[in-house]
């Protein structure tokens, strides 16, 4: 025995009751074993391993041959699909261009050239052939500044946005007022004054 005074006679630990702890209980043989320890276990487990492997390798083939079917029928309808892509690129360039084509007849006729692109219905303008209408495009900003002068670009013809009430610091009519040519000259006016 140690020296130490409260050694634990018991190496394994203390002595438990019955039912406290962690006891595991008798009857069940598949724990603390390693699977297939038997020889009829392992052999019934490499089966089932087997058959387990064997349909999921059918699994995989019916995959394979699914996507090529897919693959097959896909290459067959492509086709189609390279036509509605390229409808769908020309679209979009002709809506570009439409919108190109609205800012530039906009630009100066309007104070914000993009007020032309809210306001206006832009397929409109998309002719049969693919074309852009140039003139349909013109008389639409026309329209536009006639039923909304507001949003018209300031012109030398157009009124001034606030009127003149009359106030504040005016300047003189007399030509004597205004400014001399050059310091010579003011001078002599502020000269001849003083006489």
């Amino acid at each position: 025995m140690s020296n130490e005074p409260n050694a634990n006679p018991n190496p394994s630990g203390p002595e438990q009751k019955p039912g406290e702890g962690d006891q595991k209980p008798p009857g069940n043989p598949s724990e603390g074993t390693t699977p297939g320890a038997s020889g009829a276990d392992s052999a019934a487990e490499l089966s089932a391993e087997r058959t387990a492997r064997a349909a999921a390798e059918t699994r995989a083939e019916e995959a394979e041959r699914e996507a090529a079917r897919l693959r097959r029928s896909n290459a067959a309808t492509r086709g189609t699909d390279l036509d509605a892509l390229r409808e769908e690129v020309r679209a979009d360039f002709m809506g570009q261009l439409v919108r190109a084509e609205l800012r530039a007849a906009a630009t100066g006729r309007l104070r914000d050239p993009a007020d032309a692109l809210a306001l206006v219905d832009l397929e409109a303008f998309t002719g049969t052939a693919g074309d852009v209408d140039a003139a349909a495009i013109a008389a639409a900003v026309d329209q536009l500044v006639k039923d909304k002068p507001y949003l018209a670009a300031e012109t030398a013809t157009s009124p001034a946005p606030w009127g003149d009430v009359g106030s504040g610091q005016r300047g003189s009519t007399d030509p004597k007022d205004e400014p001399a040519e050059s310091p010579f000259h003011r001078l002599r006016d502020a000269y001849s004054d003083a006489e």
